[in-house]
């Protein structure tokens, strides 16, 4: 039998936000004002909507999200503890029937983003991600499908340059920022609400002595 050895696997996790339901119940009217406008506003940036880590009251929630993280990056085996997971950037993302998918893009200048369904339900748009070049597609299109002839029989892990994620309500997906994604547009008859953002990882102040990732802001200089 063929034994299979799955090198460089690129690592997408999706978690439960353990404080959910209270952090709906008390905020969710609050958090749907503060929506970045996706019709007027191409990014969250031009808003000036993208701090809501900056808002004490939602102190819980993003506790809650970095041990999220932290799970993920014992996924990866690597020593949080000597780590500040800082978040960045962080917004209220909201779709509807009538408001088109997202566009594939990724998230300059992060380490690590998150996408938090705050409000969703079996038909809300899927979370996409893709990989541009697939190291296994050993001849030129051989992945490609067509409506009519194909070599392909079917989709699987290690053949597809796509693979979707269902927004379950509660649930936080952690993935790469340089990881491209989208969304893939479903029937959404109701609305969906998500709170997305931005991680940047750096060593603790004393740990200075280590080279991985970036130094604690204690050791920059702005001149």
């Amino acid at each position: 039998m063929i034994k299979v050895h799955e090198v460089f696997p690129t690592v997408v996790a999706q978690d439960r936000i353990d404080v959910h339901d209270e952090f709906k119940s008390e905020y969710f009217n609050e958090l749907k004002t503060l929506w970045f406008d996706g019709y007027n506003n191409e990014t969250p940036e031009n808003s000036g909507r993208c701090s809501l880590h900056l808002n004490k009251n939602y102190l819980g929630f993003f506790q809650s999200l970095k041990r999220s993280v932290c799970r993920y990056l014992d996924l990866l085996e690597v020593d949080h503890e000597k780590l500040d997971i800082n978040f960045i950037k962080s917004w209220i993302g909201y779709h509807n029937k009538d408001i088109p998918g997202l566009k594939m893009h990724s998230h300059n200048g992060a380490d690590i983003s998150f996408t938090y369904y705050l409000s969703s339900n079996e038909t809300s748009d899927k979370f996409c991600v893709h990989q541009l070049t697939n190291t296994n597609e050993v001849a030129g299109a051989l992945f490609e499908p067509s409506d009519r002839f194909n070599v392909m029989k079917k989709f699987n892990r290690y053949n597809c340059h796509s693979y979707t994620i269902t927004p379950h309500e509660g649930t936080v997906v952690i993935f790469p920022s340089t990881l491209q994604h989208s969304t893939l547009k479903k029937e959404n008859t109701g609305d969906r609400y998500v709170i997305a953002g931005d991680i940047k990882l750096c060593l603790k102040a004393e740990y200075n002595l280590y080279h991985q990732t970036m130094p604690h802001p204690d050791m920059w200089l702005t001149c």
